[in-house]
């Protein structure tokens, strides 16, 4: 490469056509080298299969098994109609369930409860927050439940086929 010094515009032509060519020429050369180490990170990530991944996320919701302020406990008849009928007709692909004990504080009081938790394990998308939305609405409606806790964590998964 060469060591040009640029002198002022004005100065002699030939001078500084020299000094725009070579700065040109560092600048092209400049922009190819990071013009390839864009490229082989590119080819590094889609060889890797990171580009290629879709997006997934673990669905948790919490349901209480109680009711009236924990007076009444929710049986397991209620709980498995509840959840023939508004998760499996939504989720037939699948889904997990397992028992849990819920705690929580409110003012100088903590309380507990027996819970189910559901998991479900879904690509990215409206429709599979929608139906969580409408599990969660019918559960509060049935059962006279404040709320109905929601997690949402996005997941790297491998099914190992």
């Amino acid at each position: 490469m060469h060591n040009f010094k640029c002198t002022g515009w004005f100065d002699r032509h030939q001078e500084n056509r020299l000094c725009i060519i070579g700065k040109v020429a560092e600048y092209e050369q400049k922009n190819m080298r990071h013009n390839f180490l864009l490229t082989t990170l590119a080819i590094l990530l889609l060889s890797s299969g990171c580009a290629m991944q879709p997006q997934w996320t673990r669905y948790e919701m919490c349901f209480g098994l109680t009711s009236n302020a924990g007076q009444t406990k929710i049986s397991d008849q209620e709980w498995e109609r509840f959840r023939d009928e508004q998760i499996v007709t939504r989720f037939p692909d699948g889904f997990t369930l397992y028992n849990a004990r819920g705690y929580w504080r409110s003012g100088s009081k903590t309380y507990t409860e027996p819970s189910m938790v559901l998991m479900i394990v879904s690509s990215e998308n409206e429709d599979t927050v929608r139906k969580l939305d409408d599990i969660a609405e019918s559960y509060k409606q049935n059962f006279h439940q404040e709320s109905v806790l929601q997690i949402r964590s996005p997941v790297n998964v491998d099914f190992n086929d």
